[in-house]
């Protein structure tokens, strides 16, 4: 493989007029480029097009892209190259400005979930704000993200720390509605997380009344733009959710459901704030016969979901969305 660089390396020499003792690095004689019959262009050496031309060779011998990785876009997009079939990337990838530890304010602003209609009917009503914080390691970070100090030495992309983002969020949004709420039901209080860099897919939480939940990601797609400040990235997940027993402790019947999440993030005026908006979907059954569904009742029985679908729609997806505006600013 040396030797055939050598001799397009030579060539390009002998084209454009090099002298023949460069070929020698390469073990090869001046027969071997076939000056004679390559004869040298008799041009000005500060010719533009030449100087060009001769400042790609290296690329060409060596078969490089010579804006490899030079945008936070191609960098993302090198690494997310490596994909796992079936699933696509292998974790989200985001800008290198990403790193560090950020003070993270959520309001959900609008949902039918049944987590908050059921709040809802405890008397919590939307919008609601959570304040907690994030974090994102580069992704070269190794296992555990030991001794991460919130740089980013090599300026590469960056992946979330799910298990620290998931954990902070969960408090802060249950101490918000113990402090809103007193008179609510508590939620219970997460016991254990786990969750590993090399395997970013899975993610289990265990609570205090025994009840226990895990995510796993089966499929995911991601887009930058060419400068990276901005961001979409779309999960699905399946979800399954053990509920506590009445004795307190694990035994509930588990559920399994699918989730995806969409987000897109926007670069704020400096690296030091960023944008985000969230739509959470998740499956909540199927429609089944719901008499009262004023998208399934019409005339003649025939609501919407039924115009489109027909008439027998009660094994469709009935999915419940979560929207949320994000603002992340750097501690």
């Amino acid at each position: 493989m040396s030797c055939f660089k050598g001799r397009i390396i030579c060539f390009l020499f002998a084209l454009f007029g090099f002298l023949s003792q460069e070929c020698n690095s390469f073990g090869l004689s001046s027969r071997d480029t076939k000056s004679s019959r390559y004869a040298p262009i008799k041009e000005e050496t500060n010719d533009p097009l030449r100087r060009q031309i001769v400042s790609s060779i290296p690329f060409l011998a060596l078969g490089l892209p010579e804006n490899a990785a030079e945008t936070p876009a191609e960098a993302i997009r090198l690494i997310s190259s490596k994909t796992i079939p079936g699933l696509g990337p292998p974790d989200v990838y985001y800008p290198a400005y990403f790193v560090g530890k950020w003070r993270t304010t959520r309001v959900i602003s609008s949902s039918d979930d049944p987590f908050f209609k059921y709040l809802e009917n405890l008397g919590v009503k939307l919008p609601i704000q959570v304040t907690s914080e994030s974090r994102f390691v580069p992704y070269d970070a190794g296992k555990d993200f030991q001794q991460i100090d919130d740089t980013n030495p090599n300026n590469v992309p960056a992946v979330a720390d799910r298990s620290f983002n998931e954990k902070s969020y969960y408090t802060a949004l249950s101490q918000e509605i113990d402090r809103l709420y007193s008179s609510s039901k508590s939620m219970p209080s997460m016991q254990s997380i786990n969750w590993t860099p090399t395997n970013p897919n899975v993610l289990s939480m265990d609570y205090s009344d025994g009840s226990s939940k895990e995510v796993k990601v089966t499929k995911r797609s991601s887009d930058v733009s060419n400068d990276g400040s901005n961001l979409f990235s779309s999960e699905f997940r399946r979800i399954t959710a053990v509920p506590s027993s009445p004795s307190g402790i694990a035994g509930g019947i588990p559920s399994v459901y699918k989730s995806r999440v969409l987000t897109k993030w926007r670069q704020g005026n400096s690296n030091d704030v960023i944008e985000g908006i969230e739509i959470l979907y998740n499956e909540a059954g199927v429609l089944g016969d719901k008499s009262t569904d004023p998208l399934q009742l019409g005339i003649g029985g025939g609501g919407a979901i039924s115009s489109l679908y027909g008439g027998d729609s009660k094994d469709l997806a009935d999915w419940r969305s979560t929207k949320t505006k994000i603002l992340m600013e750097r501690m």
